[in-house]
């Protein structure tokens, strides 16, 4: 039997202002046991290098960009081994001591819940006539009476790129079977302009080393870094 225990976790949008708090029940993978509780737990992950290619080769042909993530993403994955875990804290049957609850989807926590998310959303691309990328198992896309669809997957955020009209139609199909913040980062789109923004990560990143009331440079060293060295060699 898997472990489990509350998370919570105040929920942040781009600009680094609070959204809402969140509880979460997760499992506590810790106690699972291979072979009984779990078997593959491998899921493909996107390099950022590659999302910034694609992102590069939009602005150049003038396509859309568009981006969004899934809600309660590995809620939506099918586990396919029988997972059993303690009953959920302030849910308790007291008549029911001795019971546990079976797990039928893919829980937060769970070894395997990443391999059963993109397994779903996997199967759920092909189905829509999607073509996988040999190169890159996260990039897929499709042509539509000559108009062409782009979608790159990184765990439960999604970017969609190409033709307007394919995209809100693909938005509206994922809307419906699953469910603006991508990765941490936040996209401007102009006239053959995309803007690229980390400043909430750059933000915590300062705040973790006490670092908020420093000055900003507009080099990420000083200036007269060389002068200096120069003259202590002399």
């Amino acid at each position: 039997m898997v472990n489990s225990c509350w998370l919570y976790k105040v929920k942040q949008v781009a600009k680094g202002s609070m959204e809402n708090h969140k509880a979460r029940f997760v499992a506590c993978r810790f106690s699972q046991v291979e072979g009984i509780d779990y078997d593959d737990i491998f899921a493909p992950v996107a390099r950022y290098s590659s999302i910034r290619s694609i992102l590069a080769l939009s602005t150049q042909m003038g396509w859309k960009i568009y981006h969004m993530d899934v809600k309660t993403t590995f809620l939506n994955g099918m586990i396919e081994e029988e997972v059993y875990i303690e009953k959920i804290e302030g849910f308790e049957t007291f008549d029911h001591d001795s019971h546990v609850c079976q797990l039928k989807r893919a829980l937060y926590g769970l070894k395997q819940a990443p391999h059963a998310w993109y397994t779903k959303i996997d199967s759920y691309f092909t189905r829509l006539g999607f073509t996988k990328s040999e190169v890159n198992v996260n990039l897929y896309h499709i042509v539509v009476e000559g108009k062409i669809l782009i979608i790159f997957l990184y765990v439960d955020d999604i970017i969609l790129i190409g033709d307007d009209q394919l995209i809100k139609s693909c938005k509206e199909d994922l809307a419906r079977e699953f469910m603006h913040y991508f990765l941490g980062m936040k996209v401007w789109q102009g006239d053959g302009k995309l803007l690229v923004s980390q400043g909430n990560y750059a933000n915590k990143i300062l705040m973790r080393f006490r670092m908020e009331s420093f000055k900003p440079m507009e080099t990420p060293i000083a200036s007269n870094w060389r002068k200096k060295v120069l003259l202590r060699e002399r």
